[in-house]
């Protein structure tokens, strides 16, 4: 048997969503270039034709402690001498860069606004390093790629957004409504460890059971968002927005399963992908202080609790992606299922932009964002290195300078995760969602800049 999981993002928001663009100009209330994704009726009050061109820069690190209780079978599948193997510190240091471009116009025509974009609100990569404790060990070999490689070695997931999106506002500016259509290409490649029983177990008597799985999977999918905006006093505005689910619900992608277990060959498959991300509603208000000031406090809400699990099927299969409480299921066609049994979250962001002069901006926020896995047992055993979760404060603070038809912005933030442990599970789920147990310790900090150039005409 085998499992995948989705490789934990360079996380702004809950779960594995990326969505950062645009720093604290943009938000459900703004008129900037990037409410293409936040709330499509923004559009309608920029004025012009303008283009952004933005890359998000990060650096992940990320320490996971393996706890010994987790380990299956101590003693026999793991045996003394390789406690080491299936347990303690494991670490990662990666570097990640995420586009954004996007163009709008009003096309000559007061109050109407069309744009185009491409970005990546969902997804992520990660490759931990190596236990060098176990570099060239005849008798552990799998033991180099770490305690972390039941979950994941080396892999990414991403969803890929192009939305075109047009708005319409009222000549005095008060009502806008807009909405958008997005084709969303979605990949996911994962290479971890695996056995055939689901266990983290090394040997079976003397024999070698630790094997690699790869999963390699693409899908296309629509979604859809709607919002509309309002500005109840000259110096305010409000927006309201939503944003479907890719597919409208559950995603299927279609791919490759390579498994090799122990000593043996090597063996391919085609399979399906089914999983689910989650619809989300945002809530924004901005208020222009006083001349050289503007605040703004943006409330998203994402529905994290449409992914309850990652089925891995064989292709073609008809039955439903659905496993009971114990883990078991009746559905023909899931070969492993990775719980997930996620819960919602929401974010607040608050922050403000200071206007130095018509040129020269500053411009400073904090969020508060809440995790997707519960830290109530049982349902926080979805953790794992793969993908995991924790509640967090992102602080960022930028710069931004007009001159002319040209523009150009920079923000620095970093993301502080607090600290969680996950206790051993008191019961293994039933095939097909058997898999080792990464109970243990997790620790997280990102830090990224965006930097961006605009262009109006």
């Amino acid at each position: 048997m085998f499992s995948v999981a989705v490789i934990s993002s360079t996380a702004h928001a809950g779960g594995f969503s990326t969505a950062r663009f645009g720093g604290e100009r943009t938000h459900a209330a703004s008129d900037q270039v990037g409410t293409i994704y936040y709330n499509p009726a923004g559009l309608a009050y920029g004025h012009g034709t303008r283009g952004l061109i933005e890359g998000l820069f990060a650096y992940r690190t990320i320490e996971y402690d393996r706890a010994v209780g987790a380990i299956d079978n101590p003693g026999t599948g793991t045996p003394d001498d390789a406690i080491a193997a299936n347990s303690g510190k494991a670490t990662l240091a990666n570097t990640l860069a995420s586009p954004f471009l996007g163009i709008a116009t009003d096309g000559g025509i007061e109050g109407l606004g069309v744009g185009v974009g491409f970005y990546v609100p969902f997804g992520g990569q990660a490759k931990w390093d190596t236990n060098e404790a176990f570099r060239d060990n005849a008798t552990y070999p799998g033991a180099v790629d770490g305690p972390q490689r039941w979950s994941a070695i080396e892999g990414e997931q991403r969803s890929i957004y192009i939305t075109l999106a047009g708005a319409w506002r009222t000549r005095s500016g008060s009502f806008a409504i807009g909405g958008g259509v997005n084709v969303v290409s979605s990949s996911v490649s994962l290479i971890r460890a695996r056995n055939l029983n689901g266990s983290d177990d090394l040997v079976a008597g003397a024999v070698q059971t630790e094997g690699r799985s790869l999963v390699e999977a693409k899908g296309v999918d629509l979604a859809a968002s709607v919002g509309i905006m309002v500005k109840p006093t000259p110096c305010s505005r409000v927006g309201i927005s939503y944003q479907s689910q890719p597919g409208f619900g559950e995603m299927s992608l279609a791919g490759t399963l390579t498994n090799k277990f122990g000593t043996g060959p090597e063996l391919p498959s085609a399979i399906e992908v089914r999983q689910a991300l989650p619809d989300v509603v945002r809530v924004a208000g901005e208020w222009r202080a006083f001349a050289k000031a503007a605040l703004h406090l943006a409330i998203d809400y994402q529905r994290w609790s449409a992914y309850k699990n990652t089925c891995i099927m064989s292709e073609g299969a008809t039955g439903a992606c659905e496993v009971a409480a114990d883990g078991s299921t009746t559905e023909a066609g899931i070969l492993v299922n990775v719980p997930r049994n996620w819960q919602d979250t929401y974010t607040v962001r608050g922050g403000g932009r200071y206007f130095l002069s018509d040129v020269l901006e500053v411009n400073a926020g904090l969020t508060y964002d809440t995790s997707a896995i519960s830290y109530n047992a049982p349902k926080d055993d979805s953790m794992d290195p793969s993908l995991f979760d924790m509640n967090k404060l992102i602080g960022q603070a930028g710069v931004g300078w007009t001159g002319g038809k040209v523009g150009v912005a920079f923000t620095l933030g970093h993301v502080y995760y607090f600290d969680r442990t996950v206790l051993p599970r008191a019961v293994d789920p039933l095939a097909p969602s058997r898999n080792p147990d990464m109970a243990g310790t997790y620790k997280s900090a990102v830090t990224y800049g965006l930097l961006g150039i605009s262009v109006s005409i």
